[in-house]
């Protein structure tokens, strides 16, 4: 009896014993980490880094891929033409945490439950891209950038037992719509009107789970819902820096693209109704402004699509109201031309279909350039009836 109640006591402990996690061999510590958007447009996107705390090294590192070369000599015509190279830099935390203390922007760590075996391979391949000679990449906006690179990285390290992180978004909902959630809580009208002209219809198709997470917030999101086998992927998070920003100043309404453009649009139309010859002579030079105006929108789409590697500014529908043909048509205005007459009647029925068809999908094409577009259909259908000019 003595003897089956020391085999019992023996096996209670075996299991009990068998109930604790294996310590943590690699003594490392990976964690996400996710700064709040800031007040200019570099960082009204948010950004991320992982953190990595080696214990046996005494270090306590962040690497984060969106570092750049401001003072590269050639800096603004690399970053138009899509060849500007973003690198993986290395900075303590400390002195990471202090500049964005400095500029009052919140910081969450979430840390990583990974096995030893998992982060020695992470710290293994930061190593290695942090080296000089694979430290460079080329930056793209949607689908190559510091929230992707690490969302690579963290999801695709064991590749033989991948996390695959829970649905998060909406149906539908595209790369334009997360931008402008951003854009829009930071007041940045006019800025969204500038890139949804550039953007192609790339960024209105439906996101992929991964695809989401392009951005800070959304990839910390994924991350969170993210399961590893039967826990969860985060172990635990915290709260390093409250985001202390002040709130962006609301744009008043008249200041806005859409109020904007409708005041300048009425006063090109005006001329229409009033035929007197001042007027004739002012609606001549409008006229010409908007078709170049248009022109020249056009040739900058056309060069983004075709002459730089932006791959986010592809396939671009504004090429079919901002035509870059407009900026020749403008010098043949007053020069009957059968051609010309031809152009500028199609060209008005395009612009009413498009403007309809877009309608039925917002967002496409930005509302604060529709009165550009209605006057250059509506002057172009008047142009096309007016004998004296084409």
């Amino acid at each position: 009896m003595r003897m089956f109640k020391t085999y019992f006591i023996a096996l209670v402990l075996l299991i009990a014993g068998s109930s604790h996690a294996a310590p943590d061999s690699s003594r490392l510590q990976v964690s996400l980490i996710t700064c709040a958007p800031g007040a200019e447009l570099y960082s009204v996107f948010g950004h991320t880094a992982l953190r990595i705390v080696d214990t046996a090294a005494n270090t306590d590192i962040i690497y984060n891929y969106g570092t750049f070369n401001f003072d590269d000599p050639d800096f603004y015509s690399k970053f138009v033409r899509g060849k500007l190279m973003y690198f993986l830099s290395q900075q303590s935390f400390p002195d990471f945490l202090y500049e964005y203390a400095y500029f009052k922007r919140g910081v969450t760590e979430q840390v990583l439950q990974l096995s030893p075996a998992e982060k020695k391979e992470i710290q293994r391949s930061l190593f290695d891209n942090v080296r000089e000679e694979n430290r460079y990449y080329k930056y793209d906006f949607l689908y190559d950038n510091c929230a992707t690179r690490l969302r690579d990285i963290i999801f695709k390290t064991n590749k033989e037992n991948a996390f695959e992180p829970s649905a998060f978004a909406e149906n539908g909902t595209s790369f334009r719509d997360y931008l402008h959630n951003y854009l829009s809580r930071a007041e940045m009208q006019w800025t969204t009107l500038g890139i949804d002209l550039l953007l192609g219809i790339g960024a209105d198709k439906t996101m992929t789970t991964a695809e989401c997470m392009f951005l800070p917030d959304y990839l910390a999101q994924g991350v969170s819902l993210a399961i590893k086998g039967k826990a969860k992927l985060v172990e635990r998070d915290q709260v390093h820096l409250p985001n202390a920003q002040e709130l962006p100043v609301k744009l008043p309404f008249w200041e806005t693209p859409l109020f904007c453009f409708s005041i300048l649009s009425f006063l090109v139309i005006l001329p229409s109704f009033l035929r007197s010859k001042g007027m004739v002579s002012f609606q001549s030079i409008m006229d010409r402004v908007i078709f170049v105006v248009s022109g020249l929108l056009g040739l900058v789409l056309l060069f983004m699509w075709f002459g730089t590697d932006h791959q986010s500014f592809a396939n671009n529908i504004n090429l079919l109201w901002a035509m870059p043909i407009n900026l020749l048509v403008a010098f043949f205005l007053n020069r009957p031309q059968q051609w010309l007459k031809k152009y500028l009647r199609y060209y008005s029925l395009l612009l009413l279909v498009l403007m309809v068809a877009v309608l039925l999908h917002p967002g496409i094409i930005n509302l604060g350039w529709y009165p550009l577009i209605l006057v250059l259909s509506f002057r172009s259908w008047m142009l096309s009836k007016d004998e004296k000019k084409c």
